[in-house]
């Protein structure tokens, strides 16, 4: 605390802490773009992940073996299982 002498009184004055401004970076002004956004292309022209014959063959087959695996591999049923797990695959084609 300081004190000072006015009109013949003493003053007390406490001196304030000073606010320390934090430094931001200026701001930057906006590039001019088109008003038009940018569209997500149709489906037919997304990239798809391309899956050979042999990929899919190998797929069917494992989704054949679970299938035969869920009925404890009873004999009989493969071709079932086969033609299950070859709409299981497409569907997901």
């Amino acid at each position: 605390m300081a004190t000072s002498k006015a009109n013949g009184k003493k003053k007390t004055t406490v001196k304030k802490a000073s606010k320390s401004k934090k430094k931001t970076a200026p701001k930057r002004a906006k590039k001019a773009t088109s008003s038009a956004k940018p569209t997500k292309p149709a489906k037919s022209q997304r990239k798809t992940a391309k899956i050979t014959d042999a990929d899919k063959q190998k797929m069917i087959e494992e989704a054949a073996y679970y299938i035969a695996q869920q009925r404890n591999f009873s004999a009989g049923n493969a071709m079932d299982d086969w033609l299950a797990a070859e709409e299981q695959v497409n569907k997901l084609l």
